[in-house]
């Protein structure tokens, strides 16, 4: 009997634990070959003022990449060159939900974010956003038009 219940208390144990020991051996996922590259952006007139520009300023061609970033998603280059640079462990980095994919700078207290949707083959087009830790815009925060457009990449860096 007592032979038996051990027996029992393991197999209990091991079913209880399975399921974590499981999920710690996910795979990566790929990055989606469709948008992996190079892409020249453009964006249109912020909806209001945007405070310290110089902690939003995309660089103007960008680098979609395959190498998985700490925290999800795939790398991006070149970051924003910050004044005041803070290593934030995960961006810039991109994802994509569907046919959205979405580019997020940030140095801990400072984001910016680009969500943009297939527009044929070569292009990308949807909306620029910033965020601060201050809270300065409240419920208006700035936005502006975005056009990604695929173009050759140079040598990496």
């Amino acid at each position: 009997m007592r032979e038996t219940l051990r027996v029992m208390s393991s197999i209990l144990v091991a079913t209880m634990l399975a399921p974590a020991s499981l999920s710690a051996q996910t795979v990566a996922q790929r990055a989606p070959a469709a948008f992996v590259g190079c892409y020249e952006i453009a964006l249109g007139a912020w909806s209001r003022k945007v405070n310290a520009p110089e902690f939003h300023a995309i660089p103007a061609t960008i680098r979609l990449e395959t190498a998985a970033a700490s925290r999800g998603g795939w790398k991006v280059s070149p970051d924003i060159a910050y004044p005041f640079p803070r290593r934030l462990p995960g961006p810039p980095r991109w994802t994509v939900a569907q046919d959205t994919v979405e580019i997020v700078w940030s140095n801990g207290f400072q984001s910016t974010t680009l969500r943009l949707g297939r527009h044929g083959d070569w292009e990308l087009r949807g909306r620029a956003g910033v965020w601060s830790d201050a809270n300065e815009y409240g419920t208006d925060l700035p936005r502006a038009a975005a056009t990604a457009t695929r173009v050759a990449c140079g040598p990496s860096k």
